[in-house]
């Protein structure tokens, strides 16, 4: 509940204040937006069945983010945005109707795959110094202590050898890193005012209504693809290349869920789940599409998997029927106690609002972190890691299809037809 509630809910909302800075949203047409791809990402198990907890696809984020702000009108940025949600959407729902799919990754050498991971890493953690519009201060300049302190908290549960081993003996740390980015969260929100980076002076100000309706009719009208009309071809052509890019990283978040979920399974015969790639590569281009076409721009993107809440769900769910009665009534109570219904409450909206580029920092400096060592970790040799190293500078400094291009002539030139040779089963 607390996850759901606080957690899934502040970071959901943390990109709202970049619609306002990057596209010309208003904060009640941001959170509708918000609101519609909520609605997308449950369908995934409640439509759809698909046994994973799924969420954005983070490591693309800062890509499509850095080349949408990039463009110079509010409405190049808008039509851009949209033509990469849609592209995203077809790639997935034709890979995985043909089978296209594992084609086209064994295509893409293992040390190009690693670079572009590492680029959208890079990208992450570098757009954090980086001055926002209107000569505002960079968000880690703007919220120095209380990014890096909720950062160091989160980090140190999630992430720190010497915290697991103490958790095998103190159960209070153990739940305590059950909750996620929540501790982290928490603890800036006490921190922000403390040290004059947040203010809650608007909240406790406030005396509107309850309720809060978010402007979904601009929303449709002027963001929206079924409102705005599509967006011109050489847009599509632009986009291209970041939805193979894409794909490439949702693939990886398919195989982690699986793994993941099957290795819970284990301890839970009576519930078996059924695994389908396709069903989930068609369910990906659905909710892609059908988030560009009613919601418009949604940058962050569709993907398969929210790792941190698929590994707190499963972790409860091999418990037995006691700890959770099967799998997909754990995933749909961690969404339900929160996501839906927290955006229609305006003393909720007014008390988050203020730690919302805090969620987002943190949301972003944490997707570095874990792209960094996903990317390093698949490839062990030193002119893999230079190679890998090189796309991502190049992905940091250019573009994404630049990445691409280096990558396969570093990948051909240095390493020769090797590069391509299957290490691993290729994917089914």
């Amino acid at each position: 509940m607390v996850q759901g509630l606080v957690v899934a809910g502040a970071t959901g909302l943390a990109v709202a204040p970049l619609y306002h800075e990057h596209f010309g949203m208003g904060f009640e047409t941001a959170v509708a937006l918000v609101v519609v791809q909520t609605l997308a990402i449950i369908s995934a198990f409640m439509f759809f069945g698909d046994p994973f907890c799924p969420g954005w696809l983070t490591p693309a984020l800062p890509l499509v983010l850095r080349e949408a702000i990039a463009l110079e009108t509010t409405a190049e940025r808008i039509d851009f945005v949209n033509a990469v949600v849609l592209m995203v959407g077809a790639v997935f729902l034709l890979f995985g109707a043909t089978g296209l799919g594992a084609r086209f990754l064994r295509a893409v050498p293992k040390v190009v795959k690693a670079g572009i991971i590492l680029g959208a890493g890079m990208s992450a953690v570098y757009g954090e110094f980086l001055p926002r519009t209107g000569g505002r201060p960079s968000r880690m300049d703007a919220y120095t202590v209380s990014i890096l302190a909720a950062t160091a908290v989160t980090m140190l549960l999630l992430f720190s050898e010497p915290v697991a081993r103490w958790k095998e003996t103190r159960p209070w740390l153990r739940l305590l890193a059950g909750l996620g980015i929540a501790p982290g969260f928490f603890l800036a929100m006490a921190v922000g005012p403390w040290v004059g980076e947040v203010s809650y002076a608007a909240f406790r100000a406030y005396s509107g209504p309850v309720l809060f309706w978010p402007d979904f009719s601009g929303l449709f009208t002027e963001f929206a693809v079924i409102g705005r009309g599509l967006p011109e071809p050489e847009m599509f052509v632009r986009a291209l290349p970041l939805a193979l890019a894409a794909y490439v990283i949702g693939f990886g978040d398919i195989i982690t869920g699986r793994a993941l979920i099957e290795e819970a399974a284990a301890d839970r015969p009576d519930d078996p789940i059924a695994f389908s790639e396709k069903r989930t590569h068609l369910q990906l281009g659905i909710r892609n599409a059908s988030v560009a076409l009613f919601g418009g721009p949604f940058f962050p993107l569709q993907g398969p998997l929210w790792t941190g809440a698929t590994v707190v769900v499963a972790e409860r769910w091999r418990q037995g029927k006691d700890g959770m009665q099967s799998l997909f009534s754990g995933i749909t109570s961690y969404y339900f106690l929160g996501l839906p219904f927290l955006y229609f409450v305006r003393p909720a909206m007014e008390f988050l609002r203020p730690v919302l580029d805090v969620a987002f920092s943190l949301t972003l400096l944490l997707t570095g972190f874990a792209c960094a060592y996903v990317a390093l970790a698949m490839v062990d040799r030193r002119t893999e890691r230079g190679i890998a190293l090189l796309v991502g500078m190049t992905i940091l400094g250019f573009s994404t299809l630049t990445g691409l291009a280096v990558g396969f002539g570093l990948a051909f030139c240095l390493l020769g037809w090797k590069a391509w040779r299957p290490t691993e089963p290729p994917p089914v």
